[in-house]
């Protein structure tokens, strides 16, 4: 349980990040007409990953994360590794966003420089993205395996409720009636 709670709070700091890069390149997005295509982009996938996130902590937080078998599926380190990268990630994307903040776009929108700011560093912010892209898709790999488990779990547990196991013994041999 102790380890559930030291990924949730790995995953608030990570949503605190993705949730500072969203603002900024939402207003961003929104305010200048001109914005380039990269920043829309970027802002879609943050937004993704902050999905992702979300359930990830709904899922460590509730009470079904304590059945040992379930997070005995988990192997924190790997989680703990995504959620570093995730971080290390997040953190050169504001980084190279906070470089490429453009002043006074919200007046007047992007000049020839701005533009060519962006225009340049658009290969670093796609390789950013596309790290963001196989962070998220550890996780969601993560989730499926434990939403997969949970609803193995669950299914099993439906079908033996309704069908009993019933010793081959008890059972009665059909009727042999008919062939003759």
């Amino acid at each position: 349980m102790a380890e559930a709670l030291s990924l949730a709070a790995g995953v608030i700091g990570v949503l605190t990040a993705a949730g500072q890069i969203s603002s900024l390149l939402l207003q961003f997005t929104k305010s200048s007409k001109d914005a380039p295509q990269i920043a829309c982009a970027v802002l879609s996938e943050v937004d993704d990953i902050r999905g992702v996130l979300l359930h990830l902590q709904s899922f460590l937080l509730s009470d079904e994360s304590s059945d040992q078998s379930r997070t005995q599926l988990l192997q924190v380190d790997q989680v703990v590794a995504i959620m570093t990268g995730c971080v290390n990630t997040f953190s050169e994307l504001e980084q190279l966003l906070d470089r490429l903040t453009v002043t006074g776009w919200e007046a007047k929108g992007m000049n020839i420089l701005d533009r060519a700011k962006w225009a340049r560093k658009e290969k670093a912010i796609s390789n950013l993205m596309q790290r963001l892209q196989n962070h998220k898709a550890s996780l969601s790999l993560i989730l499926n395996v434990l939403n997969g488990y949970v609803y193995y779990s669950s299914l099993v547990n439906l079908t033996y409720s309704q069908f009993p196991v019933i010793p081959l013994w008890k059972l009665k041999r059909p009727s042999t009636d008919y062939m003759a």
